[in-house]
């Protein structure tokens, strides 16, 4: 019996997974029932920034609390999961930022380039200009916090430690995909295929950085560049308060259609270039450190 629960680590990575998924869905559950009584916000959009800061902070939390009880059991600190705490915004992280911006620009101008992006007009004017830049930045960092903490922490790390980081990766960014594609409205295979890659991208830069602080800026970035700067749809919504009055005419494969950018076909040849400058630029393996 101890076979079955226990190895040379202790207990074993499926039992640990299964803990922290039984903690975090608990504290869900629970968050769900009381946090709305606590800060009543009413009904909005998927793309309403206020909303989204709300529910990513509490994704957020509830995640880092589910992890910190593990790593409670575990003793150890959660930057043994990846989880950046002094180097949170360090110099990783504004990389990590520029590169978000930087893909996400190169992206549009692809699909510009081919006639399938014009700019109108501003939709923003006056102060709200600077309410939604604000709320919209807020809202993206949140929800690169909460998406790298739920999906590339702890559980990246645990599920590395039996059956490999790369095993473990490419399994992960299935799954990442796959929860876009059935839990999003007007999903095609564009959207399923590049959030994977993406997610397997973000791998490799923990693995060569050490940290999630490089991943958190460039998620944050990426999305912030989507849905604010560039306007561009997700899941067949527009982002409240989006800066530019945009057209995104052609057909999907070019513009992404209700999917926005990330399910453009110009999406793959940007990943793939990222993925090759990455690898020359970060050659050191450095997370997690007891692994091979």
């Amino acid at each position: 019996m101890r076979k079955l629960f226990m190895n040379a680590r202790g207990l074993r990575a499926g039992w640990r997974l299964l803990a922290v998924l039984a903690i975090f869905f608990g504290l869900s559950n629970a968050a769900a029932w009381l946090v709305p009584r606590l800060i009543p916000i009413g009904d909005r959009t998927d793309l309403d920034p206020i909303g989204m800061i709300a529910a990513e902070t509490t994704s957020l939390l509830v995640a880092l609390a589910a992890i910190g009880v593990m790593a409670l059991i575990e003793r150890r600190s959660l930057t043994a999961y990846g989880i950046p705490l002094r180097s949170a915004f360090g110099k990783d992280f504004w990389v990590g930022l520029g590169w978000g911006l930087g893909s996400t620009t190169v992206l549009v101008g692809l699909v510009a380039a081919l006639g399938g992006f014009h700019v109108t007009g501003l939709a923003l004017h006056g102060g709200e200009v600077g309410r939604y830049l604000a709320l919209w930045l807020l809202a993206s960092l949140l929800i690169g916090w909460s998406e790298e903490v739920q999906f590339r922490s702890y559980v990246l790390t645990v599920l590395g430690e039996g059956i490999g980081y790369w095993p473990a990766a490419v399994l992960l960014s299935i799954g990442f995909g796959a929860l876009h594609y059935f839990l999003k409205p007007h999903e095609r295979w564009e959207d399923f295929a590049s959030t994977g890659l993406l997610g397997l991208f973000i791998c490799l830069t923990l693995r060569r950085t050490g940290a999630l602080a490089w991943a958190i800026g460039f998620h944050a970035a990426f999305d912030f560049a989507n849905l604010f700067i560039w306007s561009g749809q997700n899941g067949g919504q527009f982002a409240v308060g989006k800066l530019l009055d945009v057209r995104w005419p052609g057909p999907d494969w070019l513009t992404g259609g209700f999917l926005g950018p990330e399910a453009s076909w110009m999406v793959f040849p940007v990943i793939g270039l990222m993925f090759v400058l990455f690898h020359r630029l970060y050659p050191q393996r450095k997370f997690p450190p007891a692994l091979t």
